[in-house]
């Protein structure tokens, strides 16, 4: 998936998405614009916004924005 793409359905705080990457399963839990929670296996963290989700490495050392194409929707 683009990264735009995935920005806009986060934004959208429609869904909490699941994803796989790096053989983690991964969240990405909308709550509000300036509360997202996000997972990577064991590894969480509080995001502010949606540029902080987008830019926070996390997975593996990589941020969300870098590794979108790469991540398998559940």
């Amino acid at each position: 998936m683009k990264a735009n793409d995935l920005r806009k359905w986060i934004d959208s705080l429609t869904d909490d998405i699941e994803f796989f990457y790096n053989g983690k399963h991964c969240s990405v839990c909308p709550i509000s614009r300036s509360e997202i929670y996000l997972a990577y296996g064991e590894i969480t963290y509080d995001a502010i916004s949606i540029d902080d989700v987008m830019n926070a490495p996390i997975f593996n050392g990589k941020a969300l924005g870098e590794i979108s194409e790469l991540i398998e929707l559940i």
